[in-house]
């Protein structure tokens, strides 16, 4: 394995970025955050948008400051959360990005099911139905703005920042199937449903691509204009999750569940083929790809977000209150009888959380929340035991039994909740390592570049490099 080789890992989350290097040393993965920066819709005449060109100004600072530490880069990549997506025509953004928050899909989700049933549409792809999915999005572009899917070209999120910087439009598999707009069977668009059921037009889809695939370098003009080279580019497993999941340090991922814990809660396993059974569609897990022909097998968990919401609320009203604060809070506040429903879609878009479960406690009989504290326990028990449910679905599910969970991303910071969480689920917790999504884009690169042949030596420099905490 070469040492020293910079690799640079963007980081997009719904709600910040990094630009993170990566480079092995002495036989150990080092970081080295170089570059953060803030992410979050922006409202506009009742709809909520990702501002593109901000994202793009800021890759680009990554870029610059990237060189400026390192001035031969390896390679770089970006990996973003999953089924929003940008159009172009002839190179240029037609509109800002959609929000999956954005409510305009609630119709469309309904109409295109009138063609075909959720479970019919569930056999083809896999993908749980969810009100947010691309598929549901893109149905609902083509109602509101027919003319914008005219000779335009659909990239999700990652794939179109990659264009703008490097010219080249493909759609990486990882990203791509987060939308419900693959086969389950082939590793390819599923053009009969989204030619036939959906009325979009061939045009919208490029040519998919697995991950750790090089993806050309950085626009002549592009490297001119902010000083810098011409840097190699690579599509790395472009869903966050999935960059998560490739660096999973246990050795055998069949044999530990795993949870990429951010805003979302990502709750899974990954197997060799998908499972499309009626108890799966029941049980809201969805089959995305994942590395070497893999399926993540998961279910989405509002996760961390609750408490962003709860904090974000607060601050707007002139608490001081950090995250450290809500851990300490809810700590002492065992046995408390106050629960919510973390999936319930009141608690989805943006707004005053904290208000949503005082209510919810409300009208479900449970009384009043005593106290700040008391609905941020709230809050972290509700989600603990919704994970144990979780995970005894997915055993029943997929006949298995997973006695570790691998906890993954920066929600292991809470040691409280990695605590809670094997109390509650009655499983060994191993917490780690906590940028296991940048670190997964690294290892990514390594792969195409060569430095790594695949994905458990990928996995094995992991483990070698971050320790990992366990409870329980």
């Amino acid at each position: 394995m070469e040492q020293n080789r910079q690799y640079l890992a963007f980081d997009l989350g719904a709600s910040s970025g990094r630009a993170i290097l990566g480079s092995v040393r002495n036989g150990r993965l080092e970081l080295d955050e170089i570059h953060r920066f803030r992410n979050y819709p922006y409202e506009r005449d009742g709809h909520y948008f990702w501002d593109f060109r901000a994202l793009l100004g800021e890759l680009e600072t990554g870029l610059k400051k990237a060189v400026a530490i390192t001035p031969v880069l390896a390679s770089f990549s970006i990996d973003t959360w999953g089924v929003d997506y940008a159009l172009f025509r002839n190179g240029a953004l037609i509109h800002d990005p959609y929000c999956y928050r954005d409510g305009r899909t609630e119709a469309a989700i309904e109409d295109f099911h009138k063609r075909i049933p959720k479970a019919d549409f569930y056999a083809r792809n896999g993908i749980q139905p969810l009100v947010f999915n691309t598929i549901y999005q893109l149905c609902a572009e083509l109602r509101d703005h027919p003319d914008a899917l005219d000779g335009t070209t659909m990239l999700l999120m990652p794939d179109a920042l990659h264009f703008m910087l490097t010219g080249t439009a493909t759609s990486e598999i990882t990203i791509a199937s987060t939308g419900a707009l693959l086969k389950a069977s082939s590793p390819d668009w599923d053009t009969e449903a989204l030619s036939k059921l959906a009325g979009l037009p061939a045009n919208l889809f490029t040519k998919i691509v697995p991950p750790a695939s090089p993806a050309g370098c950085l626009k002549a003009e592009t490297a001119a204009r902010l000083g810098i080279p011409q840097i190699p580019a690579v599509k790395c497993a472009s869903h966050d999750t999935a960059s998560a999941v490739l660096a999973m340090p246990c050795m055998d991922p069949e044999k530990a569940l795993y949870i990429s814990l951010g805003t979302w809660a990502l709750l899974g396993a990954e197997l060799h083929n998908a499972i499309l059974t009626p108890e799966a569609l029941e049980s809201h897990f969805t089959n995305e790809r994942g590395v070497e022909d893999t399926f993540r097998f998961l279910c989405n968990i509002m996760g961390t977000w609750l408490l962003q919401e709860t904090r974000r609320t607060w601050t707007e009203q002139g608490k001081d209150i950090s995250f450290a604060d809500m851990e300490a809070m809810a700590a002492p506040l065992d046995g408390q009888p106050f629960r919510i429903d973390p999936d319930d879609a009141v608690f989805f878009p943006p707004g005053d959380m904290p208000e949503r479960v005082r209510r919810y406690c409300r009208e479900h009989g449970q009384g009043e929340l005593p106290s700040d504290a008391a609905l941020v326990r709230c809050i972290y028990d509700s989600l603990a035991d919704c994970f144990k449910k979780r995970i005894e679905q997915l055993e029943a599910i997929t006949d298995k039994k997973f006695d570790t969970i691998n906890i993954l991303g920066g929600g292991t910071r809470d040691m409280f909740f990695m605590r809670l969480v094997a109390k509650t689920t009655g499983r060994r917790v191993l917490a780690g390592p906590t940028e296991a999504t940048a670190i997964g884009n690294i290892l990514a690169q390594m792969i195409a570049g060569g430095a790594l042949k695949d994905a458990a030596e990928a996995r094995a420099l992991t483990a070698a490099s971050f320790p990992l905490a366990v409870y329980g």
